[in-house]
């Protein structure tokens, strides 16, 4: 890939014209999410911001600008390869991007604004990924800077992409699961945030709807670990458990509601893994409702969504009735009492009940 002429006599245009090639090419290993292209990516990187760091951007906001591009996909690369060396770099990489940003007349373009932001939100991730108490600190710190700027650029009534601010939240609220102590009541009110950030859009947008979706499984996480981290709150235990079913059941119709669409089925493991959350709950807490969170989900009789492409969760809905059935008969006198057999005696017909209608459904869709 050689300059057009002598790369001392080549012009600032010429020399960048050649960074472009090698950025686009690693770009497109970069989107190719194939891990043994990431070192050739790196490479055409590193080719860029060879010739970049030469161009005169300290006179040019232009060249500095396709500078930060440089650093920025650096550290993403970097990132990826996820070696503790490799994080390293990473963040010096996102450090010389947010350096170089912040160098910029920031009131004069929004995209100024938005790398920047974008820049902190990534230098989150690279500490995230090493995992230790010190990054993840230095990691929540730095999304703080992020929101900062997106606060200032509305503040500057600048435009922001609207996926912005949630995805950093939603971010913020997976790391305060994984801080130590872990902040699980914060985390379900950064998801609740969230969800009211992403919910107007989430049937109409990928974006949101992923967003979305996320946000549920985080908060279930966050209940999971409020409800299995003593003291727990009795007082507040069902209060999180009924939220936690229900952000279930609004994520299997949101997953439904995309079906049809080509890049709907990434949220197929999302969805999977959530659906399983919601049968271990109930299975764990309230094994009484089981069948009728199950009939919700997966019986179009009652008016469900999840149709012919939910064979993964038929056969997950049936052993979670299964065992909930178990789980009662073995739990029925002791939690309930001799005088409230007859109401275990009905939510096992129901169990039961559900079971043959799950099965008939899942045979229907199987001949189909």
């Amino acid at each position: 890939m050689p300059f057009p002429s002598d790369p001392q006599e080549a012009s600032p245009d010429d020399r960048n014209a050649v960074a472009k090639v090698w950025m686009k090419r690693g770009i497109a290993l970069l989107s190719a999410h194939n891990h043994a292209v990431l070192p050739e990516a790196l490479n055409c990187f590193e080719q860029a911001l060879a010739i970049r760091r030469e161009l005169p951007f300290e006179e040019s906001a232009w060249f500095r600008w396709l500078l930060t591009a440089c650093w920025m996909n650096l550290g993403d690369v970097q990132t990826r390869l996820g070696k503790p060396a490799e994080l390293i770099a990473a963040i010096r990489s996102f450090d010389e991007a947010i350096f170089h940003l912040q160098k910029l007349p920031l009131e004069e373009d929004s995209q100024y604004r938005g790398r920047l932001a974008l820049a902190w939100m990534k230098r989150s991730l690279a500490l995230r990924s090493q995992a230790t108490p010190a990054s993840l600190h230095a990691a929540l710190l730095s999304l703080d800077h992020a929101k900062t700027v997106i606060e200032e650029s509305v503040t500057a009534k600048l435009p922001v992409n609207t996926a912005l601010l949630p995805t950093l939240m939603l971010n913020r609220a997976a790391l305060l699961l994984e801080v130590s102590p872990p902040r699980m009541l914060e985390a379900l009110e950064v998801t609740t945030q969230v969800l009211t950030l992403s919910q107007p859009t989430e049937h109409l947008t990928l974006q949101a709807a992923e967003i979305g979706l996320k946000a549920r499984h985080v908060f279930c996480r966050a209940v999971a670990m409020l409800l299995e981290t003593p003291p727990v709150d009795t007082s507040r235990a069902d209060d999180w458990i009924i939220q936690a079913t229900d952000k279930v059941d609004e994520a299997m119709h949101l997953t439904a509601r995309w079906e049809n669409h080509a890049a709907g089925t990434t949220f197929h493991a999302l969805r999977h893994e959530l659906f399983r959350y919601g049968c271990n709950l109930l299975l764990a807490y309230q094994p009484h409702f089981m069948a009728e969170f199950l009939l919700d989900v997966l019986d179009p009789a009652q008016g469900s969504p999840l149709l012919a492409k939910a064979d993964d969760l038929y056969q997950v809905g049936l052993e979670a009735l299964d065992l909930a059935a178990i789980e009662l008969r073995r739990r029925g006198p002791l939690d309930l009492g001799l005088q409230k057999m007859d109401r275990l005696l009905e939510v096992l017909e129901s169990l039961s009940q559900a079971t043959e209608r799950i099965k008939k459904r899942a045979d229907q869709a199987m001949a189909g």
